[in-house]
């Protein structure tokens, strides 16, 4: 059960987050739509992110991968690992799964994860 003061500070910091989950991606491509393919996690920890992969990455994946950041929601990210084959699998039209990073909230410091689904429409 939570506390008067939890229940009023989570409830706040949701009500502040609703329009940059609606709008938010990755960190890569420097502003707030995606140039490429946006997708949504799963829900832990009672949220979701949103990670942009970008087009130029799909249609020319660097050989070593690339590493994205996902939205940033109750003040926390995650990273994610797309290997090039991931980046050539999805330009091709193909759906892949990964899981991000564990990382905890700093709202009650529980660790979590969310995993992707990435699909080319």
């Amino acid at each position: 059960m939570f506390t008067r003061r939890e229940l009023l500070t989570r409830g706040t910091t949701l009500l502040l987050l609703i329009p940059v989950v609606g709008c938010s991606s990755s960190g890569d491509d420097g502003g707030g739509s995606c140039a490429g393919v946006e997708t949504t996690s799963t829900v832990d920890a009672s949220h979701t992110h949103t990670l942009c992969v970008l087009t130029a990455d799909l249609t020319s994946p660097p050989g070593g991968g690339k590493l994205y950041t996902t939205s940033n929601v109750g003040s926390h990210t995650h990273t994610v690992m797309l290997t090039a084959a991931n980046l050539a699998a999805i330009n091709s039209g193909q759906t892949v799964m990964v899981t991000s990073s564990t990382d905890p909230d700093p709202v009650n410091g529980m660790a979590h994860s969310h995993d992707f689904m990435i699909t080319k429409m």
